[in-house]
């Protein structure tokens, strides 16, 4: 039963790639038939008849492929079931169009010539149904509208249209502190990177995203996090895996959670996963507060999400992808795998990848031995919010071709980054949150293909940015805020947290009490 429910969901995949067969020819024997009628053409019948014998022939075979896609679940029964009947009767009426313009059911029906024009109109208005709920099955039911115009949503009577850019890119939030977590916060990221396979129409694994009450009560598989506990969520272990395994959120070739919204979403689900609460009443850390500071109206400009630095030019990387290098071996990739290491394939046409530990936060120094196991293939190495020292970089030196290195939140210092002044490919570098102070930074000045580094909350001074920049002009240093001005911004001191914050507001408001 299992073996054939696999070749049922194989043969169901193909279910939009035939549907397009149909759609083309009966299209093209209407515009023929219209074209004969005004007497601009003139088409051998016998044509005709081979374009409607392959409309019927595709549509019936793409009505199977639907239904065994159909299996799958997750899908509007309401429409699914309309979409299906739709579906159904557009393939008979394409084999009652075919039979119809035979000349043997000709000779032998005289009326079938009157009843040939009708079947195609009817078959053309069931084409355009069957689509219009298709795309309400796969997109969500306000697919065609969505992109509706000010004006005509105006003058249809149409709510405005719904916000669904980045959070990056959202207008900024006035008081960050007043906002909703939830609301403000991780709806906007669902609404963007998830709903589009999880509401109404559109249930993927049986799970809704766009209602709290549904949110709450998860998937086919139960509730997809949970509270208190992030790393041990489904919801974020799926986030987390390679982009290519079938069961990675979003889906390939979507667009993905970004790092700034994944240590969002954790923190939120860390904090309860309340969906009344407000910044201010939820603890927030050293990787939190300069986040949130760049939602808040007045700091536009202060932090950009991680996943822009995919926009820079980097030459050097370039040309290293040009090359060729093996694959890396069956044993290898197996210890990275035991270590918590995710390897994730740059192009299938060549065999450089990234490694990350972006799901490993309790990697130490004794795990680390796998990441320098491939040197040729590694461009891209990720061990932010590890438990890592300066011991592990120097297996991280050994990586010849490494291009992108994030070192953010952890454990290294001046004497660790000696250990990869040798990496002459190095491109970009992210220290964000580590001890590292001026005398690393001299180290560092001899990556002399260095474009890109981030310094924020590290004991750098301005002297040593300018020395840095002495050394390499090219290099853009962003060095974000302070920590006291990311307080400021947030509105508390930069040894209190939110929490204490609010306490205070609640004691300040408490009522006074009589005099005796």
């Amino acid at each position: 039963m299992i073996l054939l429910n696999d070749w049922a969901l194989f043969f169901g995949r193909f279910h939009p790639l035939l549907v397009h067969l149909p759609i083309g020819f009966l299209m093209v024997v209407g515009v023929l038939e219209l074209l004969k009628h005004f007497k601009k053409i003139i088409v051998n019948q016998e044509v005709i008849k081979i374009i409607l014998l392959i409309s019927a022939i595709s549509a019936t075979l793409a009505c199977g492929a639907g239904y065994l896609l159909s299996l799958e679940g997750g899908y509007n029964e309401e429409i699914l079931e309309e979409h299906k009947n739709q579906g159904f009767f557009l393939a008979g009426f394409a084999w009652l169009a075919w039979i119809l313009k035979n000349q043997w059911i000709i000779s032998k029906i005289s009326f079938s010539n009157k009843i040939y024009i009708p079947t195609i109109i009817i078959s053309t208005i069931l084409l355009f149904l069957a689509g219009h709920h298709g795309g309400n099955l796969t997109n969500g039911e306000t697919y065609l509208t969505d992109n509706t115009p000010q004006p005509f949503r105006n003058w249809l009577g149409m709510p405005e249209k719904e916000e669904t850019k980045p959070l990056s890119e959202r207008p900024k939030i006035a008081n960050i502190n007043d906002a909703k977590v939830f609301q403000d916060i991780i709806q906007p990221i669902f609404k963007e990177k998830c709903e589009k396979c999880h509401n109404a129409n559109k249930m993927k694994g049986d799970l809704r995203m766009d209602t709290i009450e549904l949110l709450k009560k998860g998937g086919e598989h139960g509730e997809i996090f949970k509270i208190g506990k992030s790393d041990e969520s489904e919801f974020i272990k799926r986030i987390l895996l390679p982009e290519s395994d079938d069961d990675h959120m979003p889906p390939k070739g979507k667009t993905q959670i970004n790092e700034n919204e994944l240590n969002l979403m954790k923190w939120w689900i860390d904090n309860g996963a309340t969906f009344d609460k407000k910044v201010a009443e939820i603890p927030q850390t050293d990787i939190i507060k300069p986040i949130l500071a760049t939602l808040g109206a007045g700091m536009a400009g202060f932090a950009v999400s991680q996943n822009t630095v995919k926009q820079d030019k980097f030459d050097v990387e370039e040309k290293i992808l040009s090359q060729k290098v093996d694959e890396i071996s069956k044993s290898v990739s197996e210890e990275i795998k035991k270590t918590g290491g995710l390897i994730l394939p740059f192009a299938v046409n060549n065999n450089f990848v990234e490694i990350s530990y972006v799901n490993n936060s309790k990697l130490t120094d004794n795990e680390a031995f796998a990441i320098s196991k491939a040197p040729e293939q590694t461009l891209w190495m990720r061990l932010s919010n590890t438990q890592i020292t300066d011991k592990t970089l120097n297996e991280v030196g050994k990586l010849k071709s490494l291009t992108r290195l994030h070192l953010q939140n952890t454990k290294i210092s001046d004497a660790g980054l000696t250990q990869i002044k040798n990496l002459q490919n190095l491109e970009y570098l992210n220290l964000v949150g580590t001890q590292i102070t001026d005398a690393g930074l001299k180290s560092i000045s001899e990556c002399k293909n260095l474009k890109k580094i981030y310094l924020w909350q590290t004991k750098i001074t301005e002297k040593g940015i300018e020395d840095l920049k002495k050394s390499l002009p090219n290099l853009v240093i962003d060095s974000g805020i302070s920590e006291q001005q990311v307080a400021e911004f947030l509105k508390i001191t930069p040894n209190e947290t939110s929490d204490d914050v609010y306490k205070v507001k609640e004691k300040k408001e408490e009522p006074k009490k009589a005099k005796k």
